[in-house]
């Protein structure tokens, strides 16, 4: 609290570090948690689907949100937790991933000195920092999962066989369900059809085994895609440049 007796905006700053393969179980909590990712990747996954994180982007958790992590690489960077109130009047409601951009990173840097500063100080660069968050355009790293069991045993196994070309008549049939209605629920549940799902999911693993240091060409082969050639087009028409170019960039310092 301050001397006004208002609780202090920001009430923590932690290091993010930890190793691959490692993840934290689904829990809640409180406060409003914003993640910067400097190094590596993690995926935040609730029921409704997961968002991957990968380096220099910015997560946003608000309170009360249920979710568990999974880190794919060594992954660096740090974890702001703010007050519940001003959480809940100063940034969104629901997950948010943004690009980190030369005004966040620099409000950042900024607010990583902030325990030292009186909460008259302080309020000002969050209250900046809240709106540029918001203002930024959202990253569309996201994979909505259905609720449906039936439909989860088909996510769930082209998750795991990603370059599995099996069309909708054979997923239908493993599933025990119509093609009509394949589409029709999948539709429902995820606002996606399965074969726009299906390539968000190959994006999403690709940056993820990227971001583990994976070969562009291995990637592109375990992730499903045709020939290394058409997983670079893929890849630089979502993300704006080739795979090297960004897995250079996200292992620059």
């Amino acid at each position: 609290m301050n001397q006004k007796g208002h609780a202090r905006p920001l009430l923590k700053l932690a290091p993010l570090q930890h190793g691959p393969n490692s993840g934290e179980a689904a829990h809640a909590h409180a406060q409003g948690q914003l993640v910067l990712v400097q190094a590596g990747a993690l995926s935040v996954e609730t029921a409704a689907g997961r968002w991957l994180m990968p380096s220099g982007c910015l997560g946003w958790v608000p309170p009360g949100q249920h979710h568990g992590a999974v880190y794919h690489a060594q992954t660096q960077g740090m974890n702001y937790y703010f007050d519940t109130a001003w959480s809940t009047q100063h940034l969104p409601g629901e997950i948010r991933l943004v690009r980190l951009s030369p005004l966040l990173q620099a409000l950042l840097a900024a607010i990583n000195k902030a325990n030292t500063w009186p909460d008259e100080a302080l309020r000002p660069y969050l209250q900046v920092l809240a709106h540029a968050f918001s203002a930024q355009p959202e990253e569309s790293l996201y994979l909505p999962m259905p609720r449906d069991p039936r439909l989860l045993k088909l996510t769930s196994a082209l998750l795991a066989q990603p370059d599995d070309v099996a069309g909708l008549d054979a997923w239908a049939a493993r599933i025990g369900m119509s093609r009509r209605t394949l589409m029709r629920r999948f539709q429902q549940e995820t606002g996606s059809t399965v074969g726009h799902w299906q390539q968000q999911m190959r994006l999403l693993l690709a940056l993820q085994w990227l971001s583990a240091g994976q070969s562009v060409t291995s990637v592109a082969l375990e992730a499903g895609y045709q020939s290394v050639s058409a997983f670079i087009a893929v890849f630089k028409r979502h993300m704006g440049l080739s795979p090297g170019a960004w897995q250079q960039q996200d292992a620059s310092p």
